[in-house]
């Protein structure tokens, strides 16, 4: 979810109206995400969207505090999201709380909490995450363990297998070729799709269709 605050700047918004779009383009792919595992024999059943990065919380106090207001009512709304509901989503949350004022964190929990019961499908939502520290996060779990310290101890830990997530397939990426750390452990064998002539709330549901398409084509070998 990158490119808010240079969609704002293209059209002489502050930073906040920019969060404002890209909230407003990830509500639409969500409505679009459940359409597609409605309407297709292939369904998507794990997708993550990456809302706020450890280095975001390093933004001066004015836009954090918009920022964390666009967070709050976004969450609270998906919360309430009757597609949601209908598709039985469950919502997860990865990342860190520190740094984050109550609000965001009690909106946090409520999203968390309406959906614990769901299993159909499941949407991770990274906030305040990065992917060194939670590679470091891993590696310290195994090490207070008292276990080996191996590829296969670090895998169980990360934050896609701690809660049953498989590792990670494809990663759509807008206006930058990078992928600034995302799940470094789990995405040794992911393919990319980088859309560099959009910013992140430009984003629609024919590129994602585009994207999957690119997908499918593909042929995996995972290394070999």
């Amino acid at each position: 979810m990158d490119g808010n605050r240079r969609y704002a700047k293209l059209y002489g918004h502050k930073a906040v109206w920019g969060h404002w779009k890209g909230a407003t383009t990830w509500l639409d792919l969500i409505e679009w995400w459940t359409y597609f595992n409605t309407n297709q024999s292939h369904q998507v059943n794990y997708t993550t969207f990456w809302a706020l990065s450890k280095e975001n919380l390093q933004r001066n106090p004015e836009e954090l505090a918009g920022l964390f207001s666009v967070l709050t009512l976004t969450f609270r709304s998906i919360a309430f999201t009757a597609s949601i509901h209908r598709s039985r989503i469950r919502v997860r949350f990865i990342g860190t709380n520190k740094g984050l004022p109550q609000h965001v964190i009690d909106a946090i929990n409520l999203l968390e909490k309406k959906t614990e019961s769901y299993s159909h499908a499941v949407m991770l939502v990274a906030v305040g995450y990065g992917g060194r520290d939670e590679v470091l996060s891993a590696v310290k779990d195994v090490i207070d363990s008292g276990e080996e310290l191996n590829e296969k101890n670090v895998s169980r830990r990360t934050f896609c297998s701690k809660i049953a997530v498989p590792p990670v397939d494809l990663v759509i990426r807008t206006s930058e070729s990078r992928t600034s750390g995302f799940m470094l452990w789990d995405t040794q064998s992911t393919e990319l799709h980088f859309i560099h002539d959009k910013l992140w709330p430009e984003l629609s549901a024919r590129d994602c269709m585009h994207a999957l398409e690119s997908f499918a084509s593909r042929e995996r070998r995972g290394g070999k």
